[in-house]
């Protein structure tokens, strides 16, 4: 018994011991339980992990379409991607202090953003990959990498309608897309691009969708930006040849007719017919400040980066990259400010300048629309000026032009002929150009281009009110330099009276006389008389060129018909007839006069602009009596110009 009450004793403090380890290990576990729970807790790690990845994911496409802003209004890419990664880096804070109670912190690992805009097949991308964690929950090094896009893709179009393949990430079709998501480009009378929704449109399930274009779209050309509800916005490029082509580059293709006027053979009789022609962004090809004959129509450029133009020409058969320039401009492109910045958007204030001959078929402007595009040599590189703004000399191969003070002389390279050009006279007073003048560009590509304003010292007597403007260029390979001379007169209370308004005097001229007085069908009507041509006749009179000549060597001026019709201009302010060519073979020069024969009175404002070309040559006149060959073409039969 008292074994049995021993071992009873002994089964009772083991059993206490075991309660007691029980107890202790029902504690630990519900401690751990409250912690860890093994099956309530799972699904918040899941919903925390799929909430980070879905915020992620939402600042990626914020990120991406603020890349996409920047560069619409820049064209910097580099720009876009400083400021991108700092606003995908405050995107990252703010995610984490949305959830303070997780204490996340995130490590970038990769980033990509990419846009590929106005190109037949163009898109927004962005890539994005991050390393986080979620401390309190005890989530640590959670990789996560994810993708944003937007594609569009231009189909050939039908009668008044876009067809339009917009696709999102991983290819998907885009649906659920209204009228309000697209945007087309459409060019306005004040030269700028607006943004207008069409009325209409349907989709199809493959993401393609019909889009009825706005009233004023080209349907032949046009341009589109496509913005998602995600904010991703793509602009894509259309035109029938670009989406056709295998390459789907976009480009304006503007194919010469040198013949059409039947002037082939003299064309072809010259080797300095080097037009220096100008694109303006509504799609006008000017040469001499008269656009060239266009057919169909005018295609404006769109807002397409500067740094992504190419310019090919097909020369004898062979199609080549060439050299251009495009030119900042300012006040509807009569203020010359230099060439522009690689990143700069084109708009109205641009020019594109390229040179073409009658051995120049086709020219194609076109571009890369990758935001990583770089700017190509051809148009920045230096190939054929030798200037020295600081000896006032510019070169170009042909011609070297000296300024004093901005009087001219002008000699061909390895010639001895040399011939002086002053500027804007008024009522007998000459300008003293007070401040230096002004260097624009200088070892250009294919055209320099100096300004200057005249100054007149006390003023113009019975002229007052009165502002002046010249802008010269002198093309690569031309064996002339261009002027842009223009007078603005403002409004007056006080009677203004011009009886003398030259435009440009020509002096130390050597040899004879020779002056475009009317044509003979197509071709001018030479004159060795002198004195004044002017508009005599009740239909208008041709003088589009006057010269002197010695031999193969001489000087002379030449402008288009625009220009000769501005010759005239205050004839129509009076009514009567003024403006004249003034040729004086005893002293040797010629005068381009706007106000020569009878004087003129006005006080309203007045605002002209005239424009010619200052040839001197050593073996290809203006003109040829012989056989009517001569640079007297490139003004009076300016190629015509087909554009697709």
């Amino acid at each position: 018994m008292k074994r049995s009450r021993a071992n009873k004793g002994q089964f009772s403090i083991i059993a206490a011991l075991l309660v007691s380890v029980i107890l202790v290990t029902a504690v630990i576990s519900t401690y751990t339980m409250v912690r860890h729970p093994p099956i309530h807790e799972s699904p918040k790690v899941l919903t925390a992990i799929g909430e980070m990845n879905a915020d992620i994911k939402q600042v990626l496409d914020f990120t991406l379409g603020y890349y996409a802003s920047i560069l619409q209004v820049t064209g910097n890419s580099t720009y876009a991607r400083e400021l991108t990664s700092i606003y995908l880096s405050s995107g990252l804070v703010n995610i984490a202090h949305s959830h303070p109670e997780w204490n996340p912190s995130f490590s970038l690992d990769s980033k990509q953003f990419s846009t590929r805009w106005f190109m037949p097949e163009s898109h927004s991308f962005g890539n994005l990959s991050v390393t986080y964690s979620l401390a309190s929950l005890g989530i640590d090094g959670v990789k996560y990498e994810t993708s944003s896009a937007l594609q569009v893709t231009m189909l050939e179009s039908t009668s008044g309608a876009a067809q339009i393949r917009v696709t999102r990430d991983n290819s998907e079709p885009a649906l659920g897309l209204s009228v309000e998501n697209f945007w087309f480009y459409n060019y306005t009378d004040d030269s700028t691009w607006e943004l207008v929704n069409p009325t209409d449109l349907i989709i199809s399930s493959n993401g393609v969708y019909n889009v009825t274009l706005p009233s004023g779209v080209n349907s032949d050309t046009y341009s589109v930006k496509v913005e998602d509800n995600r904010g991703l916005t793509v602009s894509a490029f259309y035109s029938q040849n670009s989406v056709a082509s295998e390459s789907k580059i976009p480009h304006y293709t503007y194919t010469f007719d040198w013949n059409s006027t039947g002037m082939i053979d003299i064309y072809h009789s010259l080797n300095t017919d080097t037009f220096a022609i100008e694109l303006l962004q509504n799609g006008t090809l000017r040469w001499l400040g008269q656009p060239l004959d266009l057919d169909p129509e005018e295609n404006p450029i769109p807002p397409v980066s500067v740094k992504a133009f190419r310019v090919n020409a097909t020369i004898d058969g062979v199609n080549q990259e060439v050299p251009f320039q495009v030119e900042d401009w300012a006040s509807d492109y009569t203020v010359p400010l230099g060439l522009s910045g690689n990143e700069t958007i084109f708009n109205n204030n641009n020019m594109l300048v390229f040179l073409a001959n009658d051995n120049v078929s086709e020219v194609t402007v076109w571009w890369d629309g990758n935001d990583t595009a770089t700017q190509t040599a051809y148009a920045w590189e230096n190939v054929y000026f030798n200037d020295n703004p600081a000896s006032g000399t510019l070169n170009n191969g042909l011609l070297e032009i000296t300024i004093h003070n901005f009087w001219i002389e002008s000699t061909p390279v390895g010639g001895s002929i040399a011939s002086t050009a002053d500027f804007l006279r008024v009522n007998n007073y000459d300008p003293d150009y007070g401040d230096q003048l002004a260097y624009v560009i200088y070892n250009g590509t294919v055209r320099d281009i100096i300004q200057q304003e005249p100054e007149y010292s006390g003023g113009v007597a019975g002229s007052p009110n009165f502002y002046s403007q010249v802008v010269i260029t002198l093309p690569a390979n031309a064996p002339y330099y261009t002027y842009r001379a223009r007078t603005i007169f403002v409004n007056s209370t006080q009677a203004r009276a011009v009886d003398d308004l030259s435009v440009v005097q020509l002096s130390n001229l050597v040899g004879t006389p020779m002056t475009e007085n009317g044509t003979i069908a197509l071709y001018p009507n030479s004159s060795n008389s002198t004195g004044l041509f002017y508009d005599f006749s009740p239909t208008g009179w041709d003088h589009h060129w006057s010269q002197f000549i010695s031999g193969t060597a001489g000087t002379g001026i030449m402008f288009t018909d625009t220009a000769n019709e501005q010759l005239y201009a205050f004839d129509n302010i009076i009514g009567n007839q003024t403006g004249a060519i003034y040729v004086n073979n005893a002293t040797k020069y010629i005068e381009i006069n706007p106000v020569e024969v009878n004087s003129v009175t006005f006080t309203s404002a007045t605002d002209l602009t005239w424009y010619g070309a200052v040839v001197t040559f050593d073996s290809e006149p203006i003109y040829r009596s012989s056989d009517n060959v001569g640079l007297w073409v490139m003004v009076e039969h300016p190629p015509t110009v087909t554009v697709n």
